[in-house]
């Protein structure tokens, strides 16, 4: 898919001893206009957009200069009657980041013209933003009708156009509908979070396991288990309400380390977990602002999105109920399920069907603090939906096996492999006995009386076996058949979030010593 943007300048950023200008270029096809004093908060702001850009050049997956450059696209800025937001997306699909900026930071001069647009943000942006001072006045200007350019960095006039590949931009979408899914909350101490992203960036591991488990016991406060060396972080005050004990592991804590700075001044930041191999979202409550990061659920990170999308809402939505609650958000701006519920006379179901919807097609985006939909026209143009989603009909038969009930586990037990390795910390080496498990699992879906498949501890499925045509025929080449997929999801419980490794007394082989660092 190609995105064009065009910039009547570049963005600019210039200070003097007693003022500051921070003037953000948009793009003249979808103009916004924003022109506002920053009244406190500055210094947050700073480090806050400062982490914006660090997102956005991210990528930890090898990759070449022409296809990194083609993935990096410009943030998103919508503004609303009360905030100002920023989102962007990695360039390996890892990670989607947004910041909500609340109006009350600002004192705004003229017209306030909201809207969504793509904003040009540089390198030479990000390292200006540096000087961004408390001392200064400082304004924050967002439009597209350019600025004097006293900057030699920056330039006139200029377009440019992206090839965005379609699984990207259908990541990026799809981030919207599993922030609105339901799962577990938890509030936790910046300083316990700052500890774990700190024991990451000084203890590393070149062999797996390398998730992270969150670990609920009844009457306790909820722990985050860091592999493999079973490093545990006690979440002090972080209360949960399960009465039985529940274990939630999670992948890509790598992307942890982009809130590290904001941490330091941080009140408080939600983690909402999705369940095992789903994304994570953690909400960064800073002063008078909100940054909220995204992590995908697997290696794949938002890539592949299979592992979420049988959780959406099954229910069908009219077109004309579509576009009288799509109308309704574009006139309110921001409300719940809810409210648009009562204000079109339908269900709360269906409001919640045609608002996921919305995210769907890039009209809508969820706001996971406030838990809320908020209008955002994401493209210039409509989507093709059919072919940004085309129909997958193994997803949609092993949907309906799920909600029919043909789906059962015959037997789910683990299989381990286990290895004596040592491994570095922040106290000296330690032994321990690492745990590579695979779950067999064998059941029947629909009419297969003997489905059986193995599943590795990063939740990938590695092995199938069925007797179906599809399957006979294609083996896993093409992915699994539906039979695989329904059993593979129904057992999703069945297969527990076990520790990765235990203590040994065994001394380990020369090569098994964890001497070599790992970005991973």
């Amino acid at each position: 898919m190609i995105f064009g943007f065009s910039y009547a300048t570049s963005s600019v950023f210039e200070s003097d001893r007693e003022r500051a200008l921070l003037g953000i270029s948009a793009n003249t096809k979808r103009p916004v206009r924003f022109h506002a004093r920053v009244t406190r908060e500055i210094f947050t702001l700073r480090t806050a957009l400062r982490t914006l850009g660090e997102a956005i050049w991210s990528q930890d997956s090898w990759t070449s200069r022409e296809d990194y450059l083609s993935n990096v696209l410009d943030p998103i800025i919508t503004v609303h009657p009360d905030r100002v937001i920023f989102e962007a997306f990695t360039g390996d699909q890892g990670a989607y980041v947004a910041l909500h900026v609340e109006r009350e930071l600002f004192e705004t001069e003229g017209e306030v013209i909201t809207g969504t647009t793509n904003v040009d943000f540089s390198a030479w942006l990000w390292a200006a933003l540096a000087d961004m001072r408390s001392s200064r006045e400082t304004w924050l200007r967002i439009g597209a009708e350019g600025f004097e350019v006293r900057t030699m960095s920056s330039g006139g006039r200029f377009e440019k156009k992206v090839d965005v590949p379609e699984p990207w931009v259908r990541g990026f979408l799809q981030t919207q509908g599993a922030m609105s899914m339901s799962g577990t909350c938890l509030q936790v101490r910046p300083v316990d979070l700052l500890a774990a992203i700190r024991w990451l960036r000084y203890t590393k591991a070149k062999v797996s396991p390398r998730g992270m488990r969150y670990v609920f016991e009844p009457g306790k406060e909820a722990r985050l288990i860091l592999e493999p060396w079973e490093h545990s972080v006690s979440l002090k005050g972080a209360e949960h309400h399960y009465t039985e004990p529940r274990t939630i592991r999670v992948w890509g804590r790598r992307k942890l380390k982009l809130i590290e700075p904001l941490l330091p001044f941080a009140e408080h930041v939600d983690v909402h977990l999705k369940g095992r191999s789903m994304p994570s979202f953690y909400s960064v409550k800073l002063p008078g602002m909100t940054f909220v990061l995204g992590i995908g659920g697997a290696a794949e990170g938002f890539r592949d999105t299979a592992s979420f999308e049988l959780l959406g809402s099954t229910q069908k939505v009219e077109e004309a109920k579509l576009q009288e609650v799509a109308a309704l958000l574009a006139k309110k701006l921001f409300f719940t399920p809810k409210y648009a519920a009562e204000a079109c006379g339908i269900s709360l179901e269906t409001a919640q069907a045609a608002l996921e919807k919305l995210c769907r097609l890039g009209r809508a985006m969820f706001d996971v603090q406030a838990r809320q939909f908020r209008h955002r026209e994401l493209f210039e143009k409509p989507i093709d939906e059919a072919r940004l989603y085309p129909p997958d009909a193994r997803l949609e038969k092993a949907d309906a096996m799920l909600v029919a009930g043909n789906v059962s586990v015959t037997s789910c037990a683990p299989e381990e492999t286990r290895k004596v390795k040592t491994l570095k910390t922040l106290e000296g080496k330690i032994e321990r006995e690492i745990v590579f498990r695979d779950w067999r699992v064998i059941g029947a879906a629909g009419e297969q009386k003997e489905v059986e498949l193995v599943v590795n501890d990063n939740g990938r499925l590695i092995y199938g076996r069925c007797g179906c045509a599809f399957f006979k025929q294609h083996l896993l080449a093409r992915g699994p058949c539906e039979h695989l997929l329904a059993l593979f999801r129904f057992s999703d419980a069945a297969r527990q979030d076990l520790p990765s490794s235990t203590a040994s007394n065994i001394p380990p082989k020369e090569d098994d010593i964890d001497d070599e660092d790992d970005d991973a």
